[in-house]
């Protein structure tokens, strides 16, 4: 790749709700491009990017995949992400490091909750995007309505570029508003081909309406476009796209296409979009970081003469080895060259690098800005590492991600059994950062943590199938939290005799809430802090004090669960003459914690979500009145067509299993979505009645 070239480079995702169709268009992607010679269907359990065995039955996508194609001689990096919520963490990476995102929603849903998720995660990361609105060939589509979604729900200014001709079953192409022109996809080469015609005269006033909202929305965002508008100069289709690009790549603007991809109708247009208003990697902002001795702040400008930076975003265990995805921010690199983690103080070679093809792979012995690619059998990566030049170290801020809502015990049969579980569960808690693992201190049962059910689920069918694990595996049950609702102080001492040495050391420990906001699971990360006599402690001791702070916290407070949004000070520490400090500090320490804990008002928390139930209008009734009994808080209800919408929000412990609930109570023609919203604290009631939790 030359200097030249990277301008022709796209590293995009495509993100959705559910089943809006993301791996329907990018199929379509794979097939028009030429990568693929047939288009593989999602209802078939056909999907190129559908490639693992619990994707294709399930028919979802639950792993971010990957793949690289070339459109009008440009390279595309095209990352597909999976939908569900329970998978968010893959779409929280993925952003972390695309330069440009299409958002596709379904024409008859229109913005659903995890549509809002997805581009509220984009918003975080400042990343471009347009929307593609699906499914216009289905009864009940209406775009209109859509675009109205788009610029309430999400705040977006977005504008229409193409407009659907005809809808539901009359849908047979699309107007382009810039060059007014109608786009009819021939149906013999599965819509790769178009002809261009004359709009048809029943569409001409429509179509010129719409082009004059876009001229005059573009130039409410793009200043030259702006005075060109306002002199009356004829604004030709180059100067509308040029200024479309512009407000787009500054996030002033979100250009909207329309289509549907089942029928191949309006997906060239998609990836000319790609092409013409999503940016290359040179004209991203520079990678920030800071040093890692001095934490002073870093850049990395997006250039091959800047010194090799790269972010690890992901690991994909296979039965045979791991891979891990990274993406270049700067410099340029082989296969010989040594690179640097600064988490592990480690250099290492990228000798194995790999360009993916979804589930293939093809060697490559070159990295440089901008590249998407893979590294096979690098043990000692993690998600969110870096990968940089010795000799210029800098370490990326690293992905967040949302705590566990969900566990479910598993036990192992045998010793040797126990060893293969816990051997596999490393290799996917490396893979994916939402999913942990712990000890129960009273039972000494393995919990595995997720973000639901059937992230769970998937992850038990993996280990039993792909890793061959036989173990046993309980219900799932709720990942509750505790906090404090007020201020407590606890004392703790420790003496013993060693030999003839009398050890003892004593520790006074402070707890306070934490302010906490409603939302992303509203969870605060805790705070430590040293003050007093405790200042005085050597650096070393001080660092160590703090940990065994933090991880008492995180190894339960009054009834077992993890301490979260609260602050931890050690006030006062005295520390006698001992061979190893630790031992008496860590034992006073924790002891004054765990007395300062039971001070303060122990409050349980549980996980809250989002919901939206969707049901035909004549069940609204029944579905209300389920709901009510499930402690949910309903906020709103609505129609959109014949379909009832209610939203709210409600307790995780009450939804196991509403799935097939919610299909009975509507013969079989409801449907739901969850979203993590908050950890609320559980209602006295509740708690006192549940012994499970006190």
């Amino acid at each position: 790749m030359t200097h030249k070239s990277f301008e022709h480079v796209r590293n995009i995702g495509v993100i959705a709700h559910i089943d809006a169709g993301k791996t329907t268009v990018s199929e379509r992607f794979l097939y028009y491009t030429g990568l693929t010679h047939k288009i593989g269907e999602v209802h078939d359990g056909e999907a190129v990017m559908d490639f693992r065995p619990d994707e294709r039955e399930r028919g979802i996508t639950i792993s971010a995949a990957s793949s690289t194609l070339t459109w009008r001689e440009v390279t595309i990096n095209l990352v597909d992400t999976p939908g569900h919520v329970d998978f968010t963490a893959e779409v929280e990476r993925s952003l972390r490091v695309l330069d440009g995102a299409v958002v596709v929603f379904s024409g008859v849903e229109g913005v659903e909750p995890q549509s809002e998720t997805v581009w509220h995660q984009a918003d975080r990361y400042g990343v471009p995007r347009f929307a593609f609105i699906n499914k216009l060939d289905r009864v009940g589509a209406d775009h209109e309505r859509v675009l109205e979604e788009i610029r309430g729900k999400l705040g977006a200014h977005a504008l229409f570029v193409n407009l659907p001709h005809g809808l539901e079953d009359k849908l047979d192409g699309v107007i382009d508003l810039l060059r007014m022109k109608w786009l009819v996809f021939d149906p013999d080469t599965r819509g790769r081909e178009l002809e261009e015609r004359d709009i048809p005269a029943d569409a001409r006033e429509a179509a010129a309406a719409a082009r004059t909202r876009l001229v005059e929305g573009v130039a409410e965002v793009v200043d030259w476009l702006g005075d060109m508008f306002l002199m009356e100069e004829p604004i030709s289709s180059v100067d509308l796209k040029r200024a479309i690009r512009d407000a787009t790549l500054a996030g002033r603007l979100v250009p909207v296409l329309c289509g549907a991809a089942l029928k191949d109708l309006g997906i060239r247009p998609v990836l000319d979009a790609v092409c013409d208003y999503l940016p290359s990697p040179v004209e991203r902002p520079p990678a920030e970081g800071h040093d890692p001795a001095t934490g002073e702040r870093l850049e990395r400008a997006p250039s091959p003469d800047t010194p090799f930076s790269a972010l690890v975003f992901k690991v994909v265990a296979t039965r045979e080895t791991d891979f891990a995805w990274l993406r270049v921010y700067s410099g340029q690199l082989d296969g010989d060259q040594r690179v640097y983690n600064p988490r592990t103080k480690v250099r290492l070679r990228l000798r194995n690098l790999v360009r993916l093809y979804a589930d293939r792979s093809e060697p490559v012995k070159f990295a440089e800005v901008g590249d998407i690619l893979a590294v096979q059998g690098l043990k000692d990566v993690v998600t969110g590492d870096t990968l940089c030049d010795p000799d210029a170290p800098i370490t990326f801020e690293p992905i967040h991600f949302p705590p566990t809502v969900v566990s479910v015990a598993v036990e192992a049969r045998t010793n040797a059994e126990r060893e293969r579980l816990l051997e596999v569960v490393a290799r996917l808690t490396r893979e994916d950062p939402t999913f942990r693992v712990h000890t129960d201190a009273e039972t000494g049962q393995l919990l595995l943590s997720g973000m639901g059910e059937l992230h769970l689920d998937v992850i038990r069918n993996r280990m039993q199938r792909e890793f061959n694990v036989a173990a046993r595996f309980g219900r799932p049950r709720v990942s509750y939290r505790e906090t404090v609702g007020s201020p407590g102080r606890g004392e703790g001492t420790f003496e013993k005799r060693i030999g003839e040495a009398a050890i003892h050391a004593s520790a006074r420990v402070l707890v306070e809430p934490r302010p906490r906001e409603p939302g992303n699971l509203g969870i605060a990360p805790v705070e430590v802090a040293l003050a007093g006599n405790a200042k005085l402690l050597p650096a070393a001791l001080q660092a160590e004090a703090a940990d065994i702070l933090r991880s008492g916290l995180e190894a339960g407070g009054v009834y077992g669960y993890p301490v979260v949004d609260v602050k931890a000070t050690l006030e006062t520490v005295q520390l006698g003459d001992a061979p190893d400090p630790l031992l008496p500090l860590g034992a006073s320490i924790s002891t004054a914690l765990r007395h300062a804990l039971a001070e303060a008002a122990t409050v349980v928390l549980e996980p809250v979500m989002k919901f939206e139930v969707r049901a035909p209008e004549d069940f609204l009734g029944v579905v209300v009145k389920d709901l009510g009994a499930r402690r949910a808080e309903i906020r709103d209800t609505g129609l959109a067509g014949p379909v009832a919408l209610v939203r709210g929000l409600v307790p995780l412990s009450t939804m196991f299993g509403y799935s097939t609930d919610v299909r009975s109570l509507t013969q079989g023609r409801g449907s739901f979505s969850l979203e993590p919203f908050d950890y609320q604290p559980v209602p006295e009631h509740i708690a006192a009645r549940d012994h499970t939790l006190l």
